[in-house]
């Protein structure tokens, strides 16, 4: 019974991040039509080594820091939990967001949380296979969907922001019957580069909910 429940929590891990790229493959992505001329698309960012926000996370300040670059990856924590992205911060490498103990989920294409560019109505969807190293192996298959809700104003300990809401669901399913379902809204603005509120739900994890207290650009 430990075995069982110690595989479906790793499971959970994974499930809103398609992690660990072993190829590059982009994701299959199904678009709305194009913006009208009065919206406005949100491009890919510039991210560089040393750029740090500073989020709340149940009343905690805590780092979420780019700590390395190499090339068409990145060495990133997400407040402590240590993680490999693409140069968008999609997963690639995931370990838990709310369990620091947990092992490194890999999957054959990084998990599409920021798939630019981003406006409203467009849509996306990544499917993908998924392997969880360490002590309790599992594999088994996922799938990301993603939306782009709308431009609202948002506000968070750094001030109020016009961000982009994007919502996205993931389902996983492994050996056994195991199945979870996480969903991620988040509001992305570009003037730092990221999002300023991330919410994050899942059976196995729970919820972590993390707002922008400042944005700290890598010095040039």
């Amino acid at each position: 019974m430990k075995s069982i429940k110690l595989v479906a929590a790793v499971l959970a891990l994974f499930s809103t991040m398609a992690c660990a790229a072993v190829n590059n493959t982009p994701p299959s992505s199904s678009a709305a039509a194009a913006p009208s001329a009065g919206e406005t698309q949100v491009q890919q960012p510039s991210l560089h080594q040393g750029d740090v926000w500073v989020d709340r996370i149940q009343g905690t300040d805590r780092e979420f820091r780019i700590e390395a670059v190499h090339g068409d990856t990145m060495d990133v924590s997400y407040w402590g939990a240590e993680q490999v992205t693409d140069p968008n911060l999609n997963i690639i490498v995931y370990r838990s967001l709310t369990e620091s103990s947990s092992e490194p989920t890999v999957s054959t294409k990084p998990g599409m949380w920021f798939e630019f560019p981003l406006y409203p109505g467009k849509t996306w969807v990544s499917d993908f296979d998924w392997e969880m190293k360490g002590a309790a192996p599992a594999k088994g298959q996922g799938e990301d969907r993603g939306r782009v809700i709308g431009w609202e104003a948002i506000t968070v300990p750094a001030g109020t922001f016009h961000a982009l809401k994007v919502e996205v669901v993931t389902r996983f399913f492994g050996k056994g019957g195991m199945a979870d379902e996480a969903t991620l809204d988040f509001w992305y603005s570009p003037k730092v580069n990221r999002f300023v509120k991330f919410d994050y739900r899942s059976f196995y994890e729970g919820e972590i909910v993390a707002e922008l207290v400042k944005y700290q650009p890598a010095k040039g």
